[in-house]
């Protein structure tokens, strides 16, 4: 199934903790039915996702209650309440000692109601996409003017972490440093924080995605570095434009639809 994807950028998603505080106007919708979760529940949804589409496969060892904590912005105790739930309902197999850890003990459908209220926030996601699309464009082709050489190394040194990352917690951290570097250089400072709420929206909905996906992944983001280096302005633009506008197919919602209009088709 990962050979049909398109580059773009799966990250893993960070989830609100029960205290996080509201999201401001541009970024935060009552509508929004991922809003109405708890934090238990987020990672539940997530998890069982993943396992329905694929993109955790039987056996795969998951990473740490600590790694996945801080990629997904919870508790540790939250995390492992969520785990401990799948257990309990056969996804996942917990073992103890030296070679233990949490594995992957069954994939395919469930019936998950927290999941079916991240696919009720379609439009939203697709209107987050949207707006993060205009606004790294415009950061890449400002970078591509103004970024000095320290500047850039610094984007460069976020791509070579995600390329040595190991797992979908530790390219998260990375990717996310990528993308907030970025948002920091050049002549929008006015947007800066106004895009970190952005993304921290989006990432409620990211899901866990191979590592040998996401480092193909990490090549759009060596491709804009070469860009900028280069001063290609228009080049810079266009690469980060498209490399969030893919998230419309490589996110969980175009995966959903796809699949749909293959059952339509079929």
């Amino acid at each position: 199934m990962l050979s049909r994807y398109v580059n773009g950028s799966p990250m893993m998603c960070l989830v609100k903790s029960e205290t996080a505080d509201p999201a401001p106007a541009l970024t935060s919708r009552a509508v929004a039915g991922v809003t109405r979760l708890s934090a238990t529940e987020t990672v539940r949804a997530r998890i069982t996702l993943a396992l329905e589409l694929g993109l955790l496969s039987l056996g795969e060892r998951l990473p740490d209650e600590p790694a996945i904590a801080e990629a997904l912005a919870v508790s540790t105790a939250t995390v492992r309440r969520a785990l401990k739930a799948l257990a309990d309902d056969g996804f996942l197999d917990r073992r103890r000692g030296r070679a233990g850890g949490t594995f992957v003990a069954r994939v395919g459908s469930a019936a998950e109601p927290a999941a079916t209220v991240f696919r009720g926030d379609a439009a939203e996601i697709h209107r987050l996409i949207d707006l993060r699309a205009l606004a790294e464009e415009a950061f890449a082709g400002s970078a591509a003017r103004t970024a000095t050489a320290s500047e850039l190394a610094e984007l460069a040194d976020c791509v070579n972490s995600a390329a040595s990352a190991e797992d979908w917690t530790s390219y998260h951290a990375a990717d996310r440093r990528f993308h907030l570097t970025l948002a920091a250089l050049g002549d929008h400072e006015w947007a800066r924080a106004t895009f970190g709420e952005l993304l921290r929206e989006l990432y409620q909905y990211f899901l866990p995605y191979p590592i040998s996906y996401l480092h193909t992944v990490n090549e759009d983001h060596e491709r804009l570095v070469t860009a900028l280096r280069a001063g290609d302005a228009e080049l810079a633009a266009k690469i980060a434009r498209e490399h969030v506008l893919a998230l419309h197919s490589t996110m969980f919602v175009g995966l959903d639809e796809r699949r749909a209009e293959n059952r339509s088709g079929a």
